[in-house]
């Protein structure tokens, strides 16, 4: 789940989305520079990423409500609402796996090394093609070629 998904169906009547997703939000913060935290360096999707990162002219969305399966990687702070926002998580719904960023609203972040490895990381976790160490699991990149 990228940035913009996270809004996806906000006049749903039904909470599913936002269950699958992890969290509810209904809107963001002005756009500008987020510095963002790692707040579960252990897990396999963080590795590489570093613990703290400058993520230039971004949309800090504000986490209304983050469901029971929600696991948040990294957060940011939030100027307007005064608190600590997930911006990095994982979730898990029914048996599927979810990576979500809401983060990635302009060309700045989406050319950004650090957003693109954490993307193809978040991925692979949610295929279950990651190891434990953050590592594409023996063979996949072989099927790259």
């Amino acid at each position: 789940m990228l940035h913009c998904s996270t809004h996806s169906y906000r006049a749903a009547k039904t909470d599913e989305w936002r269950k699958a997703l992890g969290q509810t939000s209904m809107s963001h913060e002005k756009n500008r520079d987020l510095l963002v935290k790692t707040v579960n360096a252990e897990h396999p999707v963080m590795q590489g990423f570093p613990k703290e990162w400058l993520n230039k002219a971004d949309e800090l969305y504000k986490n209304e409500k983050l469901w029971e399966n929600f696991v948040p990687l990294a957060q940011a702070y939030g100027e307007e609402t005064k608190k600590d926002h997930a911006v990095i998580w994982v979730n898990t719904y029914g048996k599927g796996k979810v990576f979500g960023t809401t983060l990635g609203h302009g060309n700045a972040t989406m050319e950004d090394p650090v957003f693109l490895d954490l993307v193809a990381r978040g991925l692979l976790w949610a295929c279950g093609k990651l190891d434990d160490k953050g590592k594409p699991l023996p063979g996949y990149e072989s099927q790259q070629k």
